[in-house]
């Protein structure tokens, strides 16, 4: 098996890994569902003191996670790059705005382990700490909204035949991060649909997110597999005598 398709694959597979370690974060950090921006201090801190440990281990986790979407964001742009004729300026907005967005993942899993490594501090810093959190990993859509249409501009540049993704997956990539635009406005709210655990600011961006995520995936690994069955049918030239 060829070893640079198999990279690639397990590069294109971090896009399902990612989301699952980050959602599995939450759920062990007692997270999920999201703390209530309008909840109390001495509620917050309780929260933080009794599920300390767990935290921890979520922080970890969410820290990890970038990892993989910094890898998942190199593959995209490989591929991307077998489309004709997409300049390279395509392909460096996807790159440095999938870089960028590996700090949505990151900061957010530092700030969760700060957070939750003195529980016992005043309950108005765990206060303060948590807002900082939850505003770091809900609010900042605009790098994947970038990330997103750079790949649906080289999609819809496509206009072989045979298209390497289907012209379909271009708009999607184009919708799903427009779902992401309501946490712009979280600040205003401690409740309802627009805080940042409301429906339009958490669940269903986050809904999109993994579905978005996964028929990326799947149209990555077809892309990789067409490469690999190109390559191994471009016969290998003699040496020269």
């Amino acid at each position: 098996m060829n070893p640079q398709m198999m990279f690639q694959r397990i590069c294109a597979i971090s896009g399902i890994v990612c989301p699952l370690l980050f959602f599995l974060a939450l759920v062990v950090g007692g997270l999920l569902p999201p703390l209530m921006p309008g909840a109390s201090a001495a509620d917050i801190s309780s929260h933080y003191q009794q599920h300390a440990n767990g935290i921890r281990l979520g922080a970890g986790l969410m820290l990890v996670s970038s990892m993989f979407y910094a890898s998942y964001t190199a593959v995209i742009s490989a591929q991307m790059h077998r489309i004709p004729r997409v300049h390279q300026t395509v392909l460096n907005t996807q790159l440095a705005s999938g870089a960028f967005a590996c700090l949505t993942f990151l900061v957010p899993a530092l700030l969760f382990a700060v957070t939750a490594f003195r529980p016992d501090r005043a309950a108005d810093s765990t206060l303060l700490l948590n807002d900082m959190t939850w505003i770091f990993l809900v609010m900042p859509w605009p790098p994947f909204m970038m990330q997103n249409f750079a790949f649906a501009f080289a999609i819809l540049s496509d206009t072989r035949a045979t298209p390497l993704f289907p012209r379909w997956l271009g708009y999607l990539n184009i919708w799903a991060p427009i779902t992401f635009t309501p946490g712009v406005i979280l600040p205003f709210f401690k409740s309802g649909p627009f805080a940042w655990n409301g429906i339009f600011v958490f669940w269903i961006p986050a809904a999109v997110f993994v579905v978005q995520f996964t028929v990326n995936v799947i149209w990555l690994l077809k892309a990789i597999n067409a490469e690999s069955r190109e390559t191994a049918s471009v016969p290998i030239a003699s040496p020269a005598t």
